[in-house]
């Protein structure tokens, strides 16, 4: 079975995002090579992992990178036997908890430069970490003044968005467009990356959560993802009653439903007086372009 490993990797390196081919590499080279065929993984898998000292999630995502490779394997007659079915395992998602309206005025207001421009255009946008950091000055369209959201950089790897929805135009507001505009005066070298970095190439992630983890320690707000800063939006522009079906596009979401499977449970506390987004944090609307 680990003969055809580099194989499968190789005709599915077109198909998967390179963050999912990574991580199909690591798990079948380090779980699932040692599985001489199809009735061994039958027998011994669910034992195996059931063994392994992760979360339930993560054994899961073993099993459907197992299944993938065995169906592939199995329908180009590489490998003899049916994959039988393993039940999945229990795992309790933890929820990322976003940002107060006080918390988000204090990062967007006080965060250290280059972080500040990155932490704000995420909480007012609600744009994915990766397709912040693919942000080209491009695709910001200054007549129709819409982000036009286009690729993902994961993992030092530019490639699409997440999906088919996550292609999309977001609107540029005051504060979105003030942030563009500091940052193209502030841009000598030319850089196409919105997001460049004064030294090389583009912004470093790592830095980025750093520092990000360093301010929430320095002004006592509970420690969170650097991800939070989409909860937040998501979250205040719901409880400042915005349009569900405008705030799903603005976010990439398929289906309006999934702003409140997603967020509705963390709206306690945050709507306070029933004024739009922007008017929460002080502000007009975030979701208003700019005219």
């Amino acid at each position: 079975m680990q003969n055809l490993i580099p194989q499968f990797l190789k005709v599915y390196q077109s198909r998967l995002k390179h963050s999912t081919l990574t991580d199909y590499r690591s798990i079948l080279n380090h779980h699932i090579s040692q599985f001489s065929g199809v009735d061994n993984l039958n027998r011994d898998l669910e034992d195996y992992l059931a063994g392994l000292e992760i979360s339930g999630k993560r054994k899961n995502n073993i099993l459907c990178a197992c299944r993938t490779f065995v169906t592939w394997a199995t329908r180009r007659q590489l490998l003899d036997g049916d994959f039988l079915t393993i039940p999945k395992f229990p795992h309790r998602t933890k929820k990322t908890k976003p940002l107060t309206p006080d918390e988000a005025r204090l990062i967007m207001d006080f965060s250290p430069y280059p972080y500040k421009d990155f932490f704000g255009l995420s909480i007012l946008t609600g744009l994915r970490t990766g397709e912040a950091l693919g942000l080209q000055f491009k695709d910001f369209d200054q007549e129709a003044r819409v982000i036009r959201v286009r690729r993902s950089l994961t993992c030092g790897k530019v490639s699409t968005t997440k999906t088919i929805s996550s292609d999309r135009e977001v609107p540029i507001s005051r504060p979105v467009w003030d942030i563009y505009e500091k940052r193209r005066r502030g841009n000598p070298r030319g850089s196409p990356w919105f997001f460049f970095s004064i030294h090389k190439g583009l912004m470093s992630l790592k830095y980025i959560r750093r520092a990000w983890q360093d301010f929430l320690r320095e002004f006592g707000i509970e420690p969170r993802p650097l991800y939070a800063t989409r909860h937040t939006f998501a979250s205040l522009s719901i409880a400042a009653g915005e349009d569900p079906l405008y705030i799903a596009k603005v976010m990439g979401h398929g289906r309006p439903d999934q702003l409140f499977l997603k967020y509705a449970s963390y709206l306690e506390g945050v709507k306070d007086d029933g004024q739009k987004f922007l008017e929460i944090l002080g502000k007009k609307s975030f979701l208003r372009a700019v005219t």
